[in-house]
């Protein structure tokens, strides 16, 4: 193995210990506490509560398994793609609170900073996080799949 290919195998190896750090952390966190967790999204005024509830008591979960699907290979492919979606979808939550002035916090780890800087950090946080799961979904390559055969035009 060359040197690039050492550095670009350990980089890849990096982000993804970043992501699932972040993302286990972060589920972690929330599902602690799914009550403050709810309140956090019902702040954004974007859901019915009810809504919001379940998504507290669900999405924290989610964060957790994608965040350790991260680092197993077997899943690791759909694992980076929910975590890109969920960074598109926070981020575009948190732009929506950010555009309409809200003065809330993202709740992305409990308690936190509020206001209109804490939220463009948040964004920026959720840009990054987006563009890295983007780039090793990009990088890694399915493994122990097999071609498809040719269509031969038969029903098998």
């Amino acid at each position: 193995m060359d040197r690039s290919t050492k550095a670009a195998s350990l980089m890849t190896m990096i982000g993804r210990w970043i992501l699932a750090g972040v993302f286990i952390y972060a589920g972690v966190v929330k599902a602690w506490d799914p009550a403050a967790f709810a309140k956090s999204i019902d702040s954004y005024r974007l859901l019915p509560y009810s809504s919001g509830v379940a998504l507290a008591l669900y999405l924290p979960w989610l964060e957790i398994a994608a965040g350790f699907g991260v680092l197993w290979h077997r899943v690791r492919l759909g694992a980076l793609g929910s975590i890109f979606l969920l960074c598109l979808i926070f981020g575009s939550a948190i732009a929506s609170a950010w555009i309409r002035d809200l003065d809330i916090g993202c709740g992305c780890f409990g308690g936190g900073a509020v206001g209109a800087a804490a939220l463009r950090g948040s964004l920026l946080r959720s840009v990054m996080l987006g563009i890295l799961a983007g780039a090793l979904l990009w990088i890694e390559k399915p493994c122990g799949t097999k071609a498809l055969p040719p269509d031969n035009g038969t029903l098998s």
